[in-house]
């Protein structure tokens, strides 16, 4: 899995800890428990998702499936969507990617946003982006990338901030359950390259 910055394509796993390696082994290994019990029920992580909206064609822009997928009481969300081919942001050829948030109430207390979105409710909050990860045509994912905030409208914060939510993100309840618990070990599989996607950021 590579970043979405040429630069960044070799990762140096010699400083990670044996902990951190485990942990991204457990990851690998629920990703593909995941893949076996999707193809034993039938399913799968991505067609299922853009199935939701036949008959309507695949559109650019869309999210998929509509209403995006949430977990209030983990506080975290995703969606799929493609954009229009754009290689100076995306230098890559991708299907679509899939869009991971969090809940600004799960932030910690005392943090501060670097950017806020346009007439921000400092009471209910909003959302924080986590990372993207982007898919091929031939349905394999092939990188993370971290968005500009004018891409989300999000509550940006720091990248110190935003690492310790990485093992936040969880989504428990609803519809899609395969796909979320594919996107939560992908996260933990991919920490590395995420976490120097956004320190970059």
């Amino acid at each position: 899995m590579n970043t979405g910055h040429e630069e960044n394509l070799v990762m140096d796993f010699s400083k990670s800890s044996r902990h951190e390696l485990s942990a991204m082994r457990c990851a690998a290994d629920e990703m593909i428990a995941v893949l076996e019990e999707a193809a034993a029920q039938g399913k799968h992580i991505l067609l299922d998702i853009l199935d939701a909206a036949k008959p309507e064609p695949f559109t650019e822009w869309k999210h998929y499936p509509p209403g995006d997928v949430q977990d209030r009481e983990k506080g975290a969300l995703w969606f799929y969507h493609a954009h229009a081919e754009d290689k100076v942001a995306r230098p890559w050829a991708e299907h679509g990617h899939f869009h991971t948030f969090i809940y600004t109430e799960h932030v910690p207390v005392g943090a501060e946003p670097i950017a806020l979105p346009e007439n921000p409710d400092f009471e209910k909050g909003g959302l924080c982006h986590l990372v993207s990860v982007s898919f091929d045509h031939a349905g394999t994912p092939v990188r993370v990338f971290t968005t500009n905030r004018w891409v989300t409208s999000e509550w940006m914060y720091p990248a110190k901030t935003l690492i310790p939510l990485l093992d936040r993100f969880e989504v428990t309840s609803g519809d899609y359950l395969l796909t979320s618990r594919w996107l939560k070990a992908a996260i933990g599989l991919f920490r590395p390259q995420i976490v120097a996607s956004l320190v970059e950021r």
